[in-house]
């Protein structure tokens, strides 16, 4: 005779993948500052930058996302919008004349 051994299903862990989501920063940019000068988010995550210049003519870049608002000028507005789909920490500066080796730079960490 054959004997038959029933087959129990074995529970599998299964990891969730992290939900990426949607980040919003207001940053301002002043003589030679951002203000927040340090942001944080997740791989994945939607970064939407709003940058305001309140004193002269500034931007916002972040070379390694090609982010770039453009020169804005004196309490007006720009917006940017990327996926931050690297870990690092990334520097964003205004190219605007002498401004970043005047220290107008800030951090971008991505964990």
């Amino acid at each position: 005779p054959v004997l038959s051994t029933p087959i129990v299903p074995v529970p599998v862990a299964v990891t969730p993948k992290p939900v990426s989501q949607t980040k919003v920063f207001n940053i301002s940019g002043t003589n030679y500052a951002y203000t927040p000068s340090e942001i944080r988010v997740k791989k994945g995550d939607t970064v939407t930058i709003n940058f305001t210049s309140v004193s002269e003519h500034h931007d916002f870049v972040i070379d390694v996302f090609d982010v770039q608002t453009g020169e804005v000028g004196e309490d007006k507005t720009a917006s940017v919008t990327f996926v931050a789909d690297m870990t690092g920490i990334f520097e964003y500066y205004c190219t605007v004349g002498i401004h970043r080796a005047l220290g107008m730079e800030g951090k971008l960490i991505v964990e």
